[in-house]
């Protein structure tokens, strides 16, 4: 197949010799997506809406009011209203958008928004935080500031980029390890001294300086550190009872996780993916700060799927069952998957004997792979998931890069 402008724009797990390839953009004519048709779901009370389509691969998304922003990963703010995709962006920035670079975050609070992208006009390649107003009425984004400057050499990879503003009104923003590795965040003893990689911070959201009650507050070097030892992540959201965040991390040739963060998490990477138990690791490998813990997965998969976002459901219209449960999707198959949170709000319930483990194991039957996974997935062929929303309309939005559409769940 000749490979045109949809090459490889996204990818999103590298490590040494290994190789792992989850965001494959190709020729639209020879799409498995699109050859396997509309996107399915397995429980039959449920329907897939089609909201609007014409995206030049979407990374994001965030609803302000009924408007929907959408971020294309080559620099576009594009504005869905009512139903339609509007012509002209909101915004063009100038953005590197080699690999895992790009237009990658979008955040709101009242009309302010903030959008994470990796910068191409600096002389040295940064990924950045601008807060812009944004006018409901004329639907305009104006008045762009900087907040955050944050490492994006030696790249492509492992950008991160998932913003969040939290119940406590404080931003979370996660950024993996840049394709560098070898820090004290990446659990290298002896590593470089710590530098804004594979964290997540948690910081004050007109500021972008630490605030009071980080787990590492008193220490200058942590303070903006909520939790690290992260290798890259396209998901992170709140469970609306708890308040409590959670994250998808991306591995690099096993072990795909969802993981319960709690404050000063040591997720492990590199030293450790998915349960440790199935390391050649221990606790005394890992770099652990003072008031850190390392915390296995709250689930794996043992093969990546290219895990992304993340969505706590706090709605009722989808049925009892999903109420304030999580979807997750991924981007190698186009999967939306589905788990219920367990009564203490700190794991998952998984009915499946098989996933007793918390690892979805993959094996090879008759020639053809075969993995525990599918007891947890609940849609199919939604063409490379990248963000999965909650609209005002109390239903499922989920945002397709591939197709470059964004789909509704409803009953």
């Amino acid at each position: 197949m000749a490979l045109n402008k949809r090459t490889l724009l996204l990818a999103a797990a590298i490590a040494g010799a290994g190789a792992v390839v989850l965001f494959l953009a190709q020729d639209p004519g020879n799409s498995a997506q699109q050859q396997d048709g509309a996107p399915v779901l397995s429980d039959k009370s449920l329907r897939v809406e089609l909201v609007a389509e014409g995206l030049s691969f979407p990374t994001s998304m965030r609803f302000l009011g009924d408007d929907i922003l959408v971020l294309q990963k080559e620099g576009q703010v594009r504005l869905v209203s009512q139903g339609k995709l509007y012509e002209v962006p909101l915004l063009q920035l100038d953005v590197a958008s080699g690999a895992e670079q790009g237009l990658l975050g979008i955040a709101a609070w009242e009309d302010s928004v903030l959008l994470y992208f990796t910068a191409n006009d600096t002389g040295k390649l940064k990924n950045r935080i601008f807060n812009y107003d944004y006018d409901r009425d004329e639907k305009v984004l104006a008045n762009g500031t900087l907040l955050m400057d944050l490492p994006g050499e030696p790249g492509p990879f492992h950008n991160g980029g998932k913003i969040a503003i939290g119940p406590d009104g404080h931003l979370y923003v996660v950024i993996g390890d840049t394709n560098a590795g070898g820090g004290m965040l990446d659990n290298e003893v002896a590593g470089r001294e710590p530098d804004d990689k594979s964290v997540i911070l948690r910081v004050d959201r007109e500021t972008g300086k630490a605030v009071a009650g980080n787990p590492f507050y008193g220490d200058e070097k942590l303070a903006r550190y909520y939790a690290y030892g992260i290798r890259n992540s396209f998901g992170m959201d709140f469970d609306p009872f708890s308040g409590r965040l959670w994250m998808t991390e991306n591995g690099p040739d096993k072990y795909d996780e969802i993981n319960a963060v709690s404050p000063g998490f040591n997720s492990g990477w590199h030293k450790v993916t998915g349960p440790i138990a199935r390391s050649n690791a221990t606790l005394g490998d890992l770099v652990i700060f003072d008031d850190a813990a390392y915390g296995d997965p709250a689930f794996s998969w043992q093969l990546p799927v290219g895990v992304t976002d993340i969505e706590f459901f706090a709605s009722e219209k989808l049925g009892a069952r999903y109420e304030n449960n999580i979807f997750v999707g991924d981007v190698n198959n186009g999967n939306l998957y589905f788990f219920t949170v367990n009564g203490d709000r700190i794991g998952l319930e998984l009915a499946d004997p098989g996933l007793t483990d918390l690892v979805a194991d993959s094996t090879v039957q008759d020639g053809k792979l075969k993995t525990e996974a599918e007891s947890v997935t609940v849609g199919k062929n939604f063409g490379r998931i990248t963000d999965i929303e909650t609209g005002p309309d109390d239903l499922l939005y989920i945002l397709a890069y591939e197709d470059g559409k964004i789909y509704r769940v409803t009953r």
